[in-house]
């Protein structure tokens, strides 16, 4: 398994990637590729975006997509998307892409992980040394 920082020709794969993952449960979601490629896109569009991937023999089996969220005494790592293609899960590629992050954002001065997870995902979370802070995701459809 190689990890590494995306290049431009990544985003069709690491689309791909990202519907498989979220075809099956909990998510069952059908993306179609035009979206899919869109969400990667507008991801990694956003200030100091990093993407990673995770590549076995040529093909992307797992990616990590987020951005620098500046505050006002220090700068997050916020992670929009981590996922990993069904076959590949539980095989570490999420919790190894989670520490590539770490090293990356290091050299940047910042030592924060932020991200948004359904709960049955925490116990994955908490194992890679996240937990719960005090901020709620509130949201309304309109």
């Amino acid at each position: 398994m190689q990890y590494r920082i995306y290049k431009e020709a990544d985003i069709e794969g690491l689309a791909s990637a990202m519907s498989k993952a979220y075809s099956e449960e909990p998510w069952n979601e059908q993306w179609n590729q035009e979206r899919a490629v869109r969400r990667v896109q507008a991801i990694l569009g956003n200030y100091q975006s990093i993407g990673l991937v995770a590549e076995d023999d040529g093909v992307i089996v797992g990616g990590l997509l987020g951005f620098v969220d500046p505050y006002a005494d220090e700068d997050f790592f916020y992670v929009s998307e981590i996922f990993v293609v069904p076959e590949y899960k539980k095989h570490g590629i999420g919790k190894n892409l989670l520490k590539e992050l770490e090293e990356e954002i290091k050299k940047q001065g910042i030592s924060v992980v932020q991200l948004m997870s359904i709960e049955p995902n925490e116990v994955f979370y908490g194992k890679c040394g996240l937990s719960k802070d005090d901020v709620s995701v509130l949201f309304k459809r309109c």
